[in-house]
């Protein structure tokens, strides 16, 4: 891609990056109203899988959705070392210090995006496990919420994730089969993973996007 076009995209840069802030101030705000932190990080990953979505539809390459992930996954891990609170909405004091919780995310997205689109030129699919995470776990959490009242895994949570991953693996993945196979892996990785799963080493942040792209993209190749 040439720097003209790289150039030309930068407002859409702008907009994918706003997105995302938008989402961390009201992490904070919700956060600092009282709002418990496994549910207020909830809106950082809404706001994180919009940017990734707008990326789709507004960018020609892979280029800037790269950039502008690491970029940010730089930023919270600098600020949960150097000043932990101001992104506290999403991690910091909201979490225990050496967890990185919400530097996960965006790793995970920026490997996904730098394999999925760039490699495989597989940009949809590739957002997809990155929404997998964003998006179905942020419905999981909603859910349990209501019947669990705190932070746990739940069947009911389960199913919800799984619908909202089959749901977008129906919209962003062609043939259908494959995104639900690796709507059904991320679901699972989200079940066994993360500080209250079986496999509590491996954040289901990072889990869930890294085990379904290692699904869906060998299977829909380049």
């Amino acid at each position: 891609m040439d720097g003209s076009a790289l150039l030309r995209e930068v407002p859409y840069a702008l907009l994918a990056a706003g997105a995302v802030c938008l989402g961390l101030y009201l992490a904070n705000y919700f956060y600092d109203q009282g709002i418990v932190h496994w549910m207020s990080r909830k809106i950082g990953h809404l706001a994180g899988s919009a940017a990734y979505l707008l990326g789709v539809f507004m960018f020609s390459s892979w280029v800037w959705p790269v950039v502008l992930s690491g970029g940010f996954t730089v930023l919270l891990a600098a600020a949960r070392l150097f000043k932990p609170d101001a992104f506290r909405g999403v991690g910091g004091t909201g979490r225990a210090s050496h967890v990185f919780a919400e530097c996960w995310f965006p790793l995970a997205g920026t490997l996904v995006l730098a394999l999925g689109w760039a490699v495989f030129a597989q940009p949809s699919a590739s957002v997809a496990c990155i929404c997998f995470m964003g998006i179905g776990d942020a419905v999981t959490g909603l859910v349990r919420s209501r019947f669990a009242k705190r932070e746990e895994k739940h069947p009911l949570g389960s199913l919800a994730c799984l619908l909202v991953c089959l749901l977008l693996a129906w919209a962003l993945v062609t043939p259908f089969w494959v995104g639900a196979a690796a709507a059904t892996a991320a679901t699972l990785s989200e079940y066994l993973c993360g500080n209250v799963g079986r496999i509590k080493f491996l954040d289901d942040n990072l889990a869930m996007p890294l085990v379904s792209a290692a699904v869906v993209l060998p299977l829909l190749g380049r």
